[in-house]
C-alpha cells in the first residue's frame, strides 16, 4: 500500500490558496429623531448597530436605576467592555481607590460591593450558595453567564421605550461618548482592544457628526440625568441657546456653599451681555431651573444645576 512523504505533504501552506470574501464590518447608526419615528412606525431597525445619543443612554440609565444590577449597565455604558469580560472579573482585578476599573466607577462599585455583601451574608448557611470571586453574580453569588446577561438587557430596553440596541452595542456608545467628551482616539483604541487606531477611527467617524450636538468636558457629563428638583425660578432667555428641546449654557464661574451652588452661565462663549446670567444667591442645587425660549416653551438645562437672574 502505498503513501506519500511527510516532507512533502506539508511543505507547502495549501490554505494560503484559498479566497476569503471580503468582510464590510457594519457602521454604527445614532438613533436620531427620524430614525425613531421610523422605528416606531415600522418596527425596523435602520441597521445592525444601532447606538443611543447622549440623552437616550441617560434615560436607560435612569430607567435602570432601580435595578439590582445597575453598576453592571453603568460601567457597560462608561467602559465598554465585553460581556465575557465583566461576568468573568474578579474582585482582586478591580481596585475601588485606585479607580483601575474605569472613570469614575468608584461610587456605583463601591455599593455594589456593599450590596453583593449583605445578599451574601443572607445566603450564609444556605447549601445554595456559591462562593465565587466574581464582581457581578446572583444573589446567592453564582457567577453570570454572558447569554443570561444578554437577555436581561434586552428586556430593560424594552420595559425602558428606548429603540433597540444591543448589549454589545453598548461598546460602541461608551467609545462614541468618550470621543465626544474630547478623550483621546488611542486611549479609547486601547480601551476597547482594538489593534490599531485606524480600526477606531474608521469605526466612529462616521458617528461623531450626528453626535456633536453640544460641548462637553468629560465623558459623564455628555449624559443628561433625571433628578428630583425644585423649581425656583424660570427664566426668559434667547432662542439661540436652544438646540431642539434642550437650552445648552456655558458656565463662566460657580461657587459651591454647604450644600447650594450658584452659577454664573452665559447662552455661548462670545454671547452679548444681553444672553448673560449673574449668580444668585440662595438658589437650590436639586435641579436646573426651568427656561423658556420666549414662545411659551420651557425646557430643562441638563448640563448646569442652576442659573441666577439675569442681566
Amino acid at each position: 500500500m502505498g503513501g506519500i512523504k511527510t516532507e512533502e505533504a506539508f511543505a507547502k501552506n495549501w490554505a494560503q490558496l484559498v479566497e476569503l470574501p471580503a468582510v464590510t464590518r457594519p457602521k454604527p447608526l445614532v438613533w436620531t429623531p427620524e430614525r425613531v419615528a421610523h422605528w416606531k412606525k415600522t418596527g425596523e431597525k435602520p441597521g445592525p448597530v444601532m447606538v443611543w445619543t447622549p440623552e437616550q443612554t441617560g434615560q436607560f440609565l435612569d430607567s435602570v436605576k432601580g435595578d439590582r444590577l445597575y453598576s453592571l449597565w453603568h460601567t457597560f455604558v462608561f467602559s465598554g467592555p465585553r460581556r465575557g469580560e465583566m461576568c468573568a472579573l474578579p474582585w482582586p482585578e478591580v481596585s475601588l481607590d485606585a479607580l483601575w476599573l474605569s472613570l469614575n466607577h468608584g461610587e456605583v462599585l463601591s455599593r455594589w460591593q456593599d450590596q453583593e455583601t449583605k445578599e451574601l451574608n443572607e445566603w450564609a448557611g444556605v447549601e445554595a450558595r456559591v462562593e465565587s470571586d466574581r464582581v457581578w453574580t446572583h444573589e446567592n453569588g453564582e457567577p453570570l453567564h454572558p447569554d443570561w446577561v444578554s437577555r436581561r438587557f434586552k428586556r430593560l430596553v424594552e420595559l425602558s421605550g428606548l429603540p433597540p440596541v444591543r448589549l454589545h452595542d453598548l461598546r460602541h456608545i461608551s467609545a462614541t461618548l468618550a470621543l465626544l467628551g474630547k478623550a483621546d482616539i488611542k486611549v479609547v483604541q486601547e480601551r476597547l482592544g482594538h489593534s490599531s487606531r485606524q480600526i477606531t477611527s474608521d469605526t466612529y467617524t462616521s458617528v461623531l457628526p450626528e453626535m456633536m450636538r453640544t460641548e462637553a468636558e468629560s465623558t459623564l457629563s455628555v449624559v443628561p440625568r433625571e433628578v428630583a428638583y425644585d423649581v425656583h425660578q424660570q427664566r426668559e432667555i434667547s432662542p439661540n441657546a436652544f438646540r431642539g428641546n434642550v437650552a445648552v449654557l456655558f458656565a463662566h464661574g460657580a461657587r459651591y456653599t454647604g450644600s447650594t451652588w450658584v452659577v454664573g452661565a452665559q447662552t455661548g462663549p462670545r454671547a452679548p451681555s444681553s444672553e448673560r446670567f449673574t449668580p444668585s444667591a440662595g438658589a437650590k442645587s436639586t435641579r436646573p431651573t426651568p427656561l423658556s425660549n420666549g414662545s411659551g416653551t420651557t425646557a430643562p438645562v441638563r448640563l448646569w444645576r442652576y442659573f441666577g437672574s439675569r442681566t
